[in-house]
């Protein structure tokens, strides 16, 4: 295992830069799209409900590796060239987007009405309503799952290795098919995997704890 580790090294940490980059640009941008879901699968028309709603239902009950391979094979399709990185990232991206805004709209209805009705009566203009009186208690209700998601996320992100996306699994595969040491590079990958997810808990563990948010988890 300390051959692969330093022989093979910077190609297995060369995936997981590629993984972190993936998942935390397509986890980002995903959670903004969420977000503006959310506000639409609460609003009172119905006719803004309904595309969100059958958009979020499709991405939750389909397998990720089967959005990928989609996404992926409509580029060929379109005969759209497209760096497999930045494909791999829009998959993440729509991925994280359906989850988010089951998420965010389920801490919305968490807020009691008289909070929304307390904050029209001051009198507050929307954005600033939201600023003020809804995102400081939206966030810690959304927060913790919002963290399993991001966790979820990058463990997903290991099938895009099956549509020639540069990440870490793909990268255990290469050095396999040039070494032939399948269980150390599996290994290797795995406690990879693991360090990544435990620092993204630890992490917000303790930027729950630092704002006294614990008590939510």
């Amino acid at each position: 295992m300390i051959d692969i580790i330093s022989q093979h090294g910077d190609e297995i940490l060369w995936g997981l830069l590629g993984t972190i980059m993936i998942v935390s640009g397509g986890f980002f941008v995903g959670t903004f799209v969420g977000i503006v879901m959310a506000f639409l699968l609460v609003s009172r028309q119905r006719m803004m409900r309904w595309p969100v709603r059958t958009f979020v239902e499709l991405i939750r009950n389909t397998p990720f590796l089967i959005q990928a391979m989609l996404l992926f094979a409509a580029f060929g399709v379109l005969r759209i060239r497209m760096e497999p990185m930045l494909v791999g990232g829009a998959v993440v991206a729509i991925y994280t987007s359906a989850y988010m805004a089951e998420i965010v709209r389920g801490a919305l209805k968490s807020i009691p009405d008289g909070q929304w009705d307390a904050a029209s009566a001051l009198g507050l203009r929307s954005l600033a309503r939201f600023r003020l009186v809804i995102y400081p208690q939206l966030l810690p209700f959304a927060l913790p799952a919002g963290v399993n998601l991001f966790g979820t996320v990058a463990k997903e992100s290991a099938f895009l290795s099956a549509v020639s996306v540069a990440e870490l699994t793909f990268a255990g595969q290469v050095v396999i098919a040039q070494t032939f040491k399948v269980f150390e590079v599996w290994a290797i990958v795995g406690v990879l995997y693991l360090v990544l997810i435990l620092s993204i808990l630890a992490a917000a563990n303790r930027l729950e704890r630092g704002l006294g948010w614990s008590k939510h988890a």
